[in-house]
């Protein structure tokens, strides 16, 4: 019975697709699509601080199609990502690199490359 209530709980806490409760691995993005709200859909986390030569992963656990895609002038990045699908960019260059969904312009994020650790 105590191993069932457990059990209960810790899946009660998980972070699950279209909850409030997000977590993401260091160096990650994720998309985070709560159903219904597509105006609420974005990237989880919104701002994302790192060191240069970092390699970000993006992760579309989602069950739509998406683009990371850079603001920055020359769009140094466009990633395209079916749903169930990651891809990684290296971030080189110290710099603020915002971007959007391409396909839902709604969805922001922003990459803050710090030229050694971010304080």
């Amino acid at each position: 019975m105590v191993a069932c209530v457990l059990f209960i709980a810790a899946t009660a806490c998980a972070a699950v697709p279209g909850s409030t409760h997000k977590t993401h691995k260091p160096n990650e993005v994720q998309v985070f699509e709560p159903r219904g709200q597509e105006d609420r859909w974005t990237f989880f986390p919104g701002e994302l601080s790192i060191a240069r030569g970092t390699v970000v992963t993006f992760v579309n656990g989602g069950r739509e199609f998406h683009t990371v895609t850079s603001d920055s002038p020359g769009r140094p990045f466009d990633l395209s990502l079916n749903a169930d699908q990651t891809g990684t960019i290296t971030f080189a260059t110290v710099g603020t690199f915002p971007y959007h969904c391409g396909v839902h312009p709604q969805m922001q994020g922003v990459v803050r490359v710090c030229d050694g650790p971010c304080t």
